[in-house]
């Protein structure tokens, strides 16, 4: 059974994990980044629309990320600072998810998203060469070259190269029903259009990306921009500064060039919670929003770059684990 303690595969799995987080810490002390460490129980979890916290019976909740507090630490002076604590979603348990997970978060102050897409490239082939001794990695069958640099990959072409799908022209919840319904994709009624774009991404695009290669996914539409900074390309579309990065088929982490805004912030919030409650209602009720956050960025937070990433997954590709159970000596229960 694999949850059998003295299992091989979970022996094996663990050990690497040792070396990741050792290589990790490595890494980052070596750049000039501080290690800190930030409450795990807070007054106000993440406030993304979908992924849900834990609440204790206090009230407070285990945090779902240390994004915000970190940030706070970025408007008090720090400048490069990386944590690697344990984060809680209550979602459903799977071979890449469980609900008390592992998360390598950073930021740089002065910087953008690019400079912590040099950070990735870096970190990861630091890592294949302390572990595997070469700036490649053998998963599930594939050879995944981490050498640097690694393709940029924009969602909109992504959408035109393997769906033929323009985000831009197919900018209302019509036209992306159109665009399901010529892909033969099924939806709801109540889906939104986020929603569709969703169940295009990980049905026909996502299963697509290169499998010999990590990658960089970048430039999301700006109605998932969450936390990031939006601009416009040179025919107006509004794309947010955000990317995601995957390899052997697993999405790795979630990075932004950060808003700093503590208006847009705050409405953007709010937003969020509106659309929450619309879509869950007192399933999933609207959480408090983070008020100390946003009093940090009225003070002002510097321009900044900044990423989570899940170590369980970064463990799973570098030990050749298809599943996440085996990255940890013990699961919950």
């Amino acid at each position: 059974m694999k949850s059998h303690i003295q299992n091989p595969s979970r022996q094996r799995g663990v050990k690497i994990r040792s070396q990741i987080e050792r290589g990790i810490r490595e890494f980052f002390d070596q750049d000039g980044f501080m290690e800190v460490r930030t409450p795990i129980l807070v007054p106000c979890p993440g406030m993304e629309v979908h992924i849900r916290p834990f609440q204790t019976t206090r009230g407070e909740y285990l945090h779902t990320s240390p994004e915000f507090a970190m940030k706070r630490l970025l408007v008090g002076g720090l400048e490069k600072i990386y944590q690697l604590c344990p984060v809680f979603r209550d979602e459903p348990l799977s071979s890449t998810h469980h609900p008390e997970f592992m998360m390598v978060e950073w930021y740089r102050a002065n910087a953008g998203y690019e400079e912590i897409m040099a950070d990735v490239e870096r970190m990861f082939h630091s890592l294949a060469k302390k572990i595997h001794g070469k700036g490649s990695i053998l998963y599930q069958g594939c050879e995944i070259n981490l050498t640097p640099p690694w393709p940029r990959l924009r969602v909109r072409d992504l959408f035109l190269e393997h769906v033929g799908v323009d985000l831009v022209a197919a900018s209302r919840l019509e036209d992306m029903r159109i665009q399901c319904s010529r892909l033969k994709l099924t939806f709801q009624e109540t889906d939104t259009w986020d929603d569709l774009y969703f169940r295009i991404w990980l049905n026909l695009i996502e299963p697509r990306l290169p499998a010999d290669r990590a990658v960089f996914v970048t430039r999301y539409p700006a109605s998932q921009s969450a936390l990031a900074v939006v601009d416009s390309d040179p025919d107006g579309s509004q794309w947010a500064k955000r990317f995601e990065v995957y390899a052997g088929g697993l999405e790795l982490g979630n990075a932004f060039e950060e808003l700093t805004d503590p208006v847009e912030q705050r409405r953007r919030f709010n937003a969020d919670m509106d659309l929450r409650e619309e879509i869950y209602g007192a399933t999933f009720p609207r959480t408090p929003l983070d008020e100390k956050f946003l009093a940090a960025l009225e003070q002002g937070m510097p321009p900044s770059g900044g990423i989570a990433m899940g170590v369980d997954r970064i463990v799973m590709l570098m030990a050749d684990e298809q599943d996440l159970d085996y990255t940890v000596w013990l699961t919950p229960g």
